[in-house]
């Protein structure tokens, strides 16, 4: 790359940070008088976070990473979210109809249905290189591109904005052009929206079958996320935890760039199998000591009851001591089905090495333990070679071998 291009590209990664972090404080500023941030000040600057960080991710990855389409499409997310919520915020605010007034509603009308397409369709379509799996899913890119555009179309230039309250001719509307939210040719786009969602989580699952292991390690990083974001906004259903604040949502909405950040740059950094490994063994042998506990509980308070007449505090104590006597053995079990099911490979090795040192225990002739190790090396770690030097013991004393 020449310098010049390379001056452009970083003023270019610089503008995009500015005008990211300018919406956010917008959004900030206006933030006081609106009415989400008096009920969930932490929620309300959460949010403005996440989405911030789409943008500064973007602009990173539009910097070091100059052909990565995707870094476009997060700085987008990113600009769009940060002055779409702040028309939004002006719009609940402003008691005049000047030209600030009207420009902030008509933003209002449209930039969510860009913001949606381009975070749940267009970014698992191109993540992580910029491009989709193959050239065959080209045609999800240019036909969600256009239905995304078409319904975008629609929304701004509609003949009448009805929003919030507020009903009047749109200063920029297109006589004939209805709300796309009520007309057939709308839910007829919506309808292709979702197939695009669908086809575009579909291309993920095919580039991991496809991918080679760096890409595979990228796309297991937004597995994470989608993952533990799912786990965060069904907090309260799974838990029967009610929050006062949105703060969770928020959260899972941050770990997206967060991991998109972490896959590209990083993904050499941390073992991220290592990291689902854990989180599957320890999250099922919570939930199965959880059970056993409570089943546990009940069971015993119930047999007292039916003896004595009453509970008891012994029900508690003898649950929690089964629970102590169990947890290692439990976790080895739950350890070796999730090796098993879901890295059968590193199972295979495990065992071929385990197999490997019985032997070894029992074989006394140098020529066939040496075929065995080697033969041990190519299944386990599977080298484009492998051969065995072995050091006689003339040539340790420093004499020639014979």
């Amino acid at each position: 790359m020449t310098p010049v291009r390379a001056h452009r590209r970083s003023w270019t990664a610089l503008a995009a940070v500015v005008l990211v972090l300018a919406g956010m404080t917008v959004l900030a500023s206006l933030g006081p008088g609106d009415p989400n941030f008096q009920r969930d000040p932490a929620g309300f600057i959460g949010f403005i976070c996440a989405f911030g960080a789409f943008g500064l991710v973007g602009a990173l990855i539009v910097w070091q990473r100059p052909g990565n389409t995707l870094g476009w499409i997060l700085v987008t997310i990113g600009l769009l979210a940060a002055w779409g919520a702040s028309a939004d915020a002006y719009t609940d605010l402003a008691r005049d109809e000047g030209l600030l007034y009207l420009v902030s509603v008509w933003i209002s009308l449209w930039y969510w249905f860009p913001l949606l397409g381009l975070i749940l369709i267009f970014t698992p379509l191109l993540f992580p290189d910029g491009r989709p799996p193959s050239p065959r899913w080209r045609f999800v890119v240019w036909g969600a591109g256009s239905a995304l555009a078409l319904v975008t179309f629609l929304a701004a230039f509609r003949e009448r904005v009805e929003f919030q309250g507020i009903s009047i001719d749109n200063p920029v509307g297109i006589p004939g052009i209805e709300d796309p939210e009520k007309s057939t040719l709308g839910s007829i786009l919506f309808g292709f929206f979702i197939l695009f969602l669908v086809l575009a989580l579909v291309s993920v699952v095919v580039r991991y079958l496809r991918s080679g292991d760096v890409q595979r390690q990228q796309i297991k990083w937004l597995m994470l996320a989608t993952a533990l974001s799912a786990l965060m906004v069904f907090f309260e259903e799974i838990t029967g935890i009610e929050l006062d604040t949105e703060v969770p949502f928020a959260v899972s909405i941050a770990l997206f760039p967060s991991a998109i950040a972490v896959a590209i740059f990083r993904y050499r950094l941390y073992d991220i199998d290592v990291i689902i490994n854990r989180a599957l063994v320890y999250g099922v042998l919570s939930a199965s000591l959880a059970l056993i506990y409570i089943g546990g509980v009940v069971s015993l308070q119930y047999v007292f009851r039916i003896l004595t007449g009453g509970g008891s505090q012994l029900a508690i104590v003898a649950s929690t001591l089964v629970i102590a006597a169990l947890f290692n053995s439990l976790r080895r079990r739950i350890q070796s089905f999730i090796d098993r099911r879901f890295y059968r490979k590193k199972y295979d090795a495990a065992k071929t090495l385990e197999e490997f040192s019985a032997k070894l225990r029992d074989e006394t002739d140098l020529a066939t333990l040496s075929e065995e190790l080697v033969g041990v090396v190519h299944e386990t770690m599977q080298p484009r070679h492998a051969s065995l030097w072995l050091r006689t013991e003339a040539a340790g004393k420093g004499l020639p071998d014979e």
